[in-house]
Parts: C-alpha cells; structure tokens; sequence
C-alpha cells in the first residue's frame, strides 16, 4: 500500500487473516442466483412488482440479489440484479436493518473477489456498495466507523486489483476500478465525513489514478476524478495540501520518471495521471467556480511536470 503525502497516514485497513481452505471455499461458493417467479418480466413490470412489495417481502428481496450481482450473464447481474437493488435502495424503503446485512455481504463478496475466475464478484459489489452508502449519505443510518470500514474495504481492493478489464460485447462490463470509484464518491459526498476519511479516500484513489499496469480505455480517470471533485468542495485541504498530493501521485525520484518514453509501464502511467489531471483541471476550470481553484492548480501544476 502506497503512503499518501497528505496529512499524516491514511487510515489503516483492517488486518484481514487468512481463512482456512473450508472456508474460502464457502465464500467463494455463494449462494445461487434465484429470480423469484414475480420478478423475471421486463424492466418496467418488474420494477412494479418491486413497488408493490410489502416491507418484510421488500427486504427479504433485497437480500437475495448480492448472490446474482456475480453471474456470468450481463442481463442477470447488471439488467437484473443490480437494478433492482439500486432501484430498491433509491425507492427509500430499505430499513438499516436490511441494509446492515446486505453490507456485510457486499463486503465479505469484496474481500473474496479472487474467489471469482469471471471477474465480477468484486466490482459488481464495489457498485452495490455505492449504492449502499449514498442511502447513509441521503438518511444517515452508519457509524463513523462503518464509513471507515467501507473506505478501507475499497482502499484493499483497488491495492489488490489487478484485472482491468472493462467493457466486453458478449460479457458486458467489470470495470473494477470505475466501480470502487463510484463507491469512494458517493463517501465523498456524505456530510458527515471527516478529514482523515477524506485522506484515506484520496489514499484509495491514488493506489490508481496512475496506475503503470494497464492504460485505461472506459472512461476510468473521470471516475476516480469525481471523489477528488466532490472532496474539493468540502474546503478541507490547503492549496498546499492539494500540491503535495498531486506531485505524490508521480514522485521525482520514481525511476519511470527516467524511461518515460522506453517502457511500456512508464507510458501507461503517463498516460493514466494525464488523463487523470486534465480530467480534475477541465471540470474545475469548466465549473466557473472558484472553490475548485486550489484543486486546478494543484492538478495543472502535475500536468506541467509530467515528463
């Protein structure tokens, strides 16, 4: 794990221990994917149905869908699974007592992205978790704690992530990244955030604004931008503070720096914190908003020095 020139450390992760074979084989063999015979019309009849449901039906409903947020079928996990918890959880009728196990699910799926060959556990919980914490951010209903975890649950795994795949015509999309930025953002937004929470949301978001393992192609730096974006609003760092963390994005001594143009993990660094600065510079310069000038500079001052 990176070190983030910003404010003293980030707020560390939790220490995770190995669990025996028996049980990373139970994670990894989650529950089936079951569509209850009410819920398999097409989007609108279905979204209906969700609306008629009483409460208790509502949220033993709710919790069944984590398990299809993995299946191989994009019509399943994105145009099913995920709708409907997204539609669920926006509709405002999901209780935190609902919400609470649906979270600890999401996150043990997390944990256990590598349980999964496919590649979708991980990301797909990554967004169901966004959707989780922008109903804490609407109705506040989690601890500062809990905000914590889920900031160092998605600092882990963008650590740890090293399958980038995107967007596939037959697949559909993974997008582990974009994903885990979503989350991140919608933290970023919540009104109870406090400055360390901050720090380890902009730690989370450098473990891959510039990443030299792979050149993004869907659209990833816009969406690690929108946290920092959203953070920047809040007026909590210093001018100073934003130069310090975007120079540490691409430190003078990292020997990249030296074969900039000779090697292929240089060039997708460069690449990505390129992408990743004109993506912060162009929406606060866009924004005719002077609260973004501290984060402007900050990012022009990267792009200037990128070799």
């Amino acid at each position: 794990m990176k070190h983030l020139p910003i404010l003293g450390a980030a707020l560390a992760l939790t220490a995770c221990a190995f669990a025996p074979p028996t049980e990373v084989a139970a994670v990894a063999a989650a529950p089936a994917c079951s569509i209850p015979a009410g819920m398999t019309a097409p989007g609108e009849t279905r979204l209906a149905a969700l609306q008629d449901l009483e409460a208790a039906a509502k949220a033993a409903f709710v919790l069944t869908l984590a398990a299809c947020l993995e299946n191989p079928d994009p019509a399943t996990r994105d145009g099913y699974a995920f709708e409907m918890l997204s539609a669920a959880l926006r509709g405002g009728s999901v209780a935190p007592e609902t919400l609470r196990p649906l979270k600890a699910d999401l996150l043990a799926s997390l944990a256990a992205a590598d349980g999964d060959p496919q590649g979708f556990r991980g990301p797909f919980a990554a967004l169901a978790l966004a959707e989780v914490a922008r109903t804490d951010r609407i109705a506040p209903w989690m601890s500062e704690a809990e905000r914590s975890e889920l900031i160092a649950a998605g600092h882990a795994f963008l650590a740890d992530l090293t399958d980038y795949r995107g967007f596939s015509d037959t697949e559909g999309w993974r997008h582990g990244v974009a994903h885990t930025a979503d989350l991140l953002m919608q933290l970023s937004l919540n009104p109870a955030l406090t400055k360390p929470q901050a720090e380890a949301i902009l730690g989370a978001v450098a473990e891959k604004a510039g990443t030299p393992d792979h050149a993004y192609v869907f659209g990833e730096s816009e969406r690690l931008a929108a946290p920092v974006m959203y953070l920047a609003r809040k007026e909590i760092f210093t001018e100073d503070e934003w130069d310090t963390w975007f120079a540490g994005l691409w430190p003078a001594g990292d020997p990249l720096r030296e074969a900039a143009y000779k090697s292929e993990a240089a060039l997708a660094k460069l690449h990505n914190l390129r992408a990743f600065a004109e993506a912060v510079y162009v929406s606060g310069v866009a924004s005719n908003d002077d609260i973004y000038d501290p984060l402007a500079h900050a990012a022009f001052a990267l792009l200037k020095s990128l070799p």
